[in-house]
Order: structure tokens, then sequence, then C-alpha cells
């Protein structure tokens, strides 16, 4: 029992308790979220909505793309990429895209900026597949506090 309560025992007691109590703590204040955009079989609905609250921001963790290579319609030649967006949701024109993603038929991804750079402040976004039937994303976000 004297070894329990002896000065360096103590220290090495109270450093793991801080340590986590700092982990949950950390691990608390910070959620992760998915969104999901499929497009329907007449390449419709190929948007979703996701919202970063106030006070809040979001880091882009991952993306998933599920493509399909057919095309909206006879008439159109199938797609030779699939590819998945995110841009801030404005009432102006043509909006500005802060990630993007493309997949390629023989496998091949690429992105206009590493994902892991990408941070977005308190707005409303949107995640935006190409236009290819069925085709599918999943975006995956970390909100934290400021």
């Amino acid at each position: 029992m004297d070894r329990i309560f002896k000065t360096n025992t103590m220290k090495k007691l109270f450093s793991l308790v801080a340590m986590i109590l700092l982990v949950g703590l950390v691990s608390v204040s910070a959620q992760n979220f998915k969104y999901t955009v499929k497009a329907s079989s007449d390449c419709t609905n190929r948007t979703a909505e996701f919202t970063v609250p106030a006070g809040k921001t979001a880091k882009l963790m991952s993306m998933d793309i599920v493509p399909t290579w057919t095309s909206c319609n006879a008439a159109q030649t199938a797609p030779t990429e699939v590819s998945a967006k995110v841009y801030l949701k404005t009432s102006g024109s043509k909006p500005k895209i802060l990630y993007k993603q493309t997949v390629v038929h023989d496998g091949g991804k690429a992105e206009t900026t590493p994902i892991q750079d990408v941070k977005l402040m308190e707005g409303t976004y949107i995640l935006e597949i190409s236009a290819a039937p069925n085709a599918e994303a999943t975006l995956e976000i970390k909100l934290a506090t400021n």
C-alpha cells in the first residue's frame, strides 16, 4: 500500500488520468458526419445540402464515389469519368468549387486539392454528383468548435 502513495507513482497516475480526460474532451468536441447523394436513374436528384452551424468549422475527411458507366439517355455517350464536388450554396451564378474528386473508368482517382486541406466555415454547402444514373458519393466531415 505504501508503494501506491509514493510521489513517483502518484505523478504517473495523475498523468494517466489527465491524458484520458484530455483525449475524452477532444473526442467529445469533434463530431463526424456523413452526407450521401445518389443520382436517380434519370440523372435527377444529383445534389444534397448540408450546413456547418455557427461557431463550428468542418474539415473534409473522406469522399467515396460509386460510379456508373452508363449514360442518362440513349442519345448520350457513356461517361468516361464520374465526379463529385463540394461548393458553397450561393444565390449568384457560378459557385466556386471548394473540392472535387474524379473517378475514371480504369479506377484512377484525382482531386483538385488534397481533401485534408479543405476546411469549411459556417454556411450551407452543396455536395453534387455528375450526371450518371445511380452514381453515388458519400462525403465525411468532422465538425469542431472554432
